[in-house]
């Protein structure tokens, strides 16, 4: 069930009615919910919704069980919470990784010099394999921290973890932003309304009109058979891709905030115009922030952070940015890309620690502010080939055509022009004018804004493939 599918917006509408006629009777609103999310979820994967349910009630149990044992009690509670995580990511590894290990292994035992065979059976990846156990995972820890209790209802935990807003793709809600609102009775303001309606309108418009079209008309294309365009049509392609993935992501993610907001429910933030950073470290303060946040409490804390000596601090940033890459899928290309956005930054936090004390880049002139945002920017851009490639040869390949073939642009069609140049003037546009136009869309009355969004809907009518394309991040 696709978010930008009729079928989901009509799922959506039905699971909104029911909850808030339920609104005076919190139990039975919370199980509906939880049915609407099992539901969904069902339509992807039928056979893995016991899986989700299996590994919450294990956390959930697991969790009641830390949380019952005394901090005299040291060494068991360590092992308890251990015991869950290995667990979680025992089922992440197995369904995810083993393949990638599996092929590894072979290939080195094959380099030693001896001949070997391992057959491993192909599993079906799990929708939001990757989101479920992080969000499930991280809970435990909270608990085991003493951040905060153990949540005492099994089935309201299994809300927590498939909540169907953001089960697929996130954002990746921790248990206490999350948890505590699925224990309030909901509150729901017309501006609430116009706010979510607005999210959801714009996330479709992203998916729709601008990543949909340029995979379609450029990226793909480009990607498939880059052999047969020049240099400047690859880099065109390039900073195609890198729009489409961020409109993609960024416009499920606004359609998972806006469909939270109409049952009461706030998520987290996940984009913040990430190609405005001026360094590396920031782009990955901007971009899919849940997952580094997660990832600096979860991992870069509890490694050391930037405590220490300089070389510990690379170390950790490296460790953290090469399981960000390997956490997007079970391929080199993606480690080597983590790897490389690792080291990006230690490079980034030398040049930082050579600065005053206090120094920061709001003191530079716009100029160099400009040349940095720039520099960052392609960098990010080119990196992308890594993420976007299957192989590190057909990366390498792509690299080759892209500084051999030429620079003609004949094969980049008016339309492609149009959608680019669109896409990106809103994402570099003042932050001002994009809320004006959110504040200005709320203000109107319902009718209006039923106007407005059914506009768009023809509009996006207009461009849309036949089928609904899913979204990047569901492979993830």
């Amino acid at each position: 069930m696709l978010f930008n599918s009729l079928l989901y917006l009509l799922f959506l509408a039905a699971v909104v009615g029911g909850s808030w006629a339920l609104v005076r009777w919190p139990t039975p609103r919370a199980l509906l919910l939880l049915l609407a999310s099992c539901t969904f979820y069902m339509a992807w994967s039928p056979r893995y919704v016991l899986l989700i349910l299996g590994a919450a009630a294990f956390d959930w149990a697991m969790a009641r069980v830390i949380e019952r044992t005394d901090d005299s009690q040291p060494v068991r509670r360590r092992a308890l919470m251990l015991a869950s995580v290995a667990v979680n990511l025992g089922l992440l590894c197995y369904y995810k990784y083993v393949g990638f290990f599996a092929e590894n292994f072979v290939a080195l035992v094959k380099l030693c010099g001896f001949d070997v065979s391992l057959s491993i059976a192909r599993t079906v990846l799990p929708v939001g394999i990757s989101f479920f156990t992080f969000q499930s995972m991280a809970y435990v820890v909270d608990v085991w921290r003493r951040e905060i209790p153990a949540e005492r209802s099994l089935w309201r935990f299994w809300l927590f973890a498939t909540f169907f807003p953001q089960l697929v793709a996130g954002p990746i809600s921790r248990a206490h932003i999350l948890l505590p609102q699925l224990h309030r009775n909901p509150v729901l303001r017309d501006d609430d309304v116009g706010e979510a309606l607005f999210r959801i309108g714009r996330g479709l418009v992203k998916k729709v009109c601008i990543a949909d079209w340029l995979a379609l008309n450029l990226v793909d294309r480009v990607f498939s058979n880059p052999g047969v365009y020049s240099g400047a049509e690859i880099m065109v392609g390039l900073y195609a891709y890198t729009l489409q993935i961020y409109c993609d992501f960024s416009g499920y993610t606004d359609i998972a905030i806006g469909s939270a907001r109409l049952l009461g429910i706030t998520l987290p933030e996940n984009f913040n115009r990430p190609y405005r950073a001026r360094t590396v470290a920031e782009f990955w303060r901007r971009w899919h922030m849940t997952l580094s946040t997660w990832l600096r409490h979860y991992v870069f804390f509890p490694l050391g952070g930037s405590k220490g000596s300089v070389w510990l601090a690379h170390r950790n940033t490296l460790i953290t940015l090469t399981l960000i890459g390997f956490w997007h899928g079970a391929n080199w290309t993606f480690v080597l890309y983590g790897l490389l956005h690792g080291v990006a930054i230690a490079v980034n936090r030398t040049q930082h620690r050579k600065m005053p004390k206090g120094w920061t880049h709001d003191q530079l002139p716009w100029a160099s502010n400009l040349w940095r945002i720039a520099l960052t920017f392609h960098f990010v851009v080119l990196a992308r080939i890594l993420f976007r490639c299957p192989t590190l040869q057909a990366a390498g390949d792509m690299v080759g055509h892209l500084f051999s073939n030429g620079a003609g642009l004949a094969r980049i069609d008016g339309g492609t022009w149009a959608v680019l140049a669109l896409g990106y003037a809103v994402h570099f546009a003042p932050p001002a004018w994009l809320e004006q136009l959110r504040i200005r869309f709320i203000a109107l009355p319902g009718y209006a804004q039923g106007g407005v969004l059914s506009a768009a809907a023809a509009g996006m009518a207009l461009v849309a493939e036949t089928d609904a394309v899913p979204f990047i991040y569901f492979q993830f």
